[in-house]
């Protein structure tokens, strides 16, 4: 077994094993596959690397303060069986070489044409497409970085549980990853199942969940989502990390990626595992009896969850197009008590903050996210019923918004410290007219606070958390008055067009 001076609870530090997989993981994949090629797609929040295989170890976070923190320890990964005449093709990776840990799937497909990115949406984010093929089956992957605004609901709630389920909301950025499955044999082809891995970086427990929930893409309802906690930054961060489906699986499974001290983690095909199920097709013992599986939280790591949709038959020259999403969430964890800590990078970077409370009954993870928003994410925001049409100046052409939550129990007040950006603001603003609006009760409120004009920040004073928005005091004559007060109210629109 390897070990390594600079591994943390089963894992290498994070600066250890980014240089480790960057000058050593990709080199050796690519050395032993010539024709996989690898692409990053990022959006503002996070990237990753995706390899022709549409494979993925990189997962890495955008977030300042955070910048190349990870979520990925390997594997996002698919794999495809079916059934061709009588001889039935169990289920064969994509991706030839899995990395962290390393080992080889002996998968037959081939590169056709290498991932590039094609183009890019309509909010600006990047468009990649590869196609493989195996001689009888081509896939085309296309891969698309959306912008859902609000998140994406992610089920935390075993399908099994009894009563209303439980969810969070995923960072505003999501992956589209499509698969089309095209036969190429010159026959029929049948029974033709696709097959989705998950391991998260830091899952230590996972759920499977089913219930529909409200919010951006709820169509994909079908959620495996991991859940853990990382401290190797000095401070304790919750990630969840999940892919969701439109279509209900026909298995899948909340179990093992390797058994931790029997798997090093580093090389060689881990022992146990979800990825060993998807090879058996869930058809044996002990593999058979996991299926269903849609709870897990053992006592050492790694967790991993999966899968498997039917796709059905395909005449020669067919094809079947499969959707999925993949989605992140990162909060802090705050314990009982007094507690105090950051989100989004903290104070120390525009669009960071930094909170107290003064006492916190239960435990649980304070999530931010910072939005320079304009017109009509406003717009959309407004419909979707976060809040209100602000009635107060907003200064700058772009509206600086935090969103604020925390899923445990508190009582009395919170302070929080604002780092705004001072590069939005417009030229010869003072920022000592700045102050702090929160949404409470259906209503637009001004909290009192203090400006640090050095630092850029702004500390107020609240019992709640829900929106926060950076606004200005109205001066007479100035251009912070808005239309609002006089009916007029399209200053969001106005704002807009200038």
């Amino acid at each position: 077994m390897k070990t390594y001076p600079a591994k943390k609870n089963g894992f290498l530090s994070p600066i250890r094993r980014a240089a480790f997989l960057t000058l050593a993981a990709w080199a050796i994949l690519a050395a032993s596959n010539p024709a996989t090629a690898q692409i990053v797609l990022a959006n503002p929040h996070w990237n990753i690397t995706l390899t022709d295989a549409g494979y993925s170890d990189f997962l890495l976070d955008n977030t300042p303060g955070f910048v190349g923190r990870e979520y990925l320890s390997g594997e996002w990964g698919a794999a495809v069986g079916y059934r061709k005449g009588v001889t039935t093709v169990s289920p064969q990776w994509l991706e030839p070489n899995f990395v962290f840990p390393d080992w080889a799937t002996g998968s037959p497909y081939v590169t056709v044409s290498s991932i590039v990115q094609t183009g890019i949406n309509a909010a600006g984010l990047p468009i990649a497409q590869s196609v493989l093929s195996n001689g009888d089956l081509e896939v085309t992957q296309r891969f698309e970085m959306l912008d859902t605004i609000v998140g994406t609901p992610m089920g935390t709630k075993p399908a099994s549980a009894i009563g209303a389920g439980t969810r969070v909301n995923s960072n505003r950025y999501v992956l589209q990853h499509s698969y089309t499955v095209k036969n190429t044999s010159g026959s029929a082809v049948s029974d033709v199942q696709l097959f989705q891995l998950l391991h998260g970086l830091n899952s230590q427990s996972g759920v499977f969940d089913n219930r529909s929930y409200t919010g951006a893409l709820s169509d994909y309802r079908y959620d495996t989502t991991q859940r853990g906690v990382d401290t190797s930054y000095g401070t304790s961060l919750e990630d969840y990390i999940g892919f969701h489906a439109k279509v209900a699986p026909t298995a899948h499974e909340i179990g093992y990626y390797g058994v931790d001290p029997i798997d090093d983690h580093v090389s060689g095909k881990p022992s146990d595992g979800v990825h060993l199920s998807i090879e058996d097709n869930w058809q044996t013992a002990p593999y058979s009896t996991r299926q269903g599986t849609d709870s897990f939280a053992p006592p050492q790591l790694w967790v991993a969850g999966a899968q498997r949709w039917d796709l059905g038959s395909l005449a020669p020259g067919a094809s079947v197009t499969s959707d999925i999403l993949l989605t992140i969430l990162t909060g802090a964890v705050v314990p009982t008590g007094g507690s105090t800590g950051s989100g989004n990078g903290g104070s120390g970077n525009a669009g960071g903050v930094d909170f107290s409370f003064d006492n916190v009954s239960g435990s649980g993870s304070f999530f931010a996210e910072f939005s320079r928003a304009d017109g009509d994410e406003m717009d959309f925001r407004i419909s979707n019923g976060d809040f209100s049409l602000p009635t107060f100046p907003v200064p700058g052409s772009l509206t600086q918004l935090w969103e604020l939550e925390f899923d445990g129990a508190y009582d009395g007040d919170i302070v929080l410290t604002f780092a705004y950006d001072p590069l939005l603001l417009p030229p010869g603003f003072d920022e000592n007219n700045l102050q702090i609006y929160h949404f409470n009760n259906g209503v637009w409120e001004a909290l009192p606070g203090t400006v640090n004009t050095l630092n850029n920040t702004i500390q107020v004073t609240t019992s709640s958390l829900s929106p926060f928005i950076l606004a200005g005091v109205p001066e007479p004559g100035s251009w912070l008055l808005t239309l609002a007060g006089s009916g007029l109210l399209t200053f969001i629109r106005s704002r807009r067009r200038r």
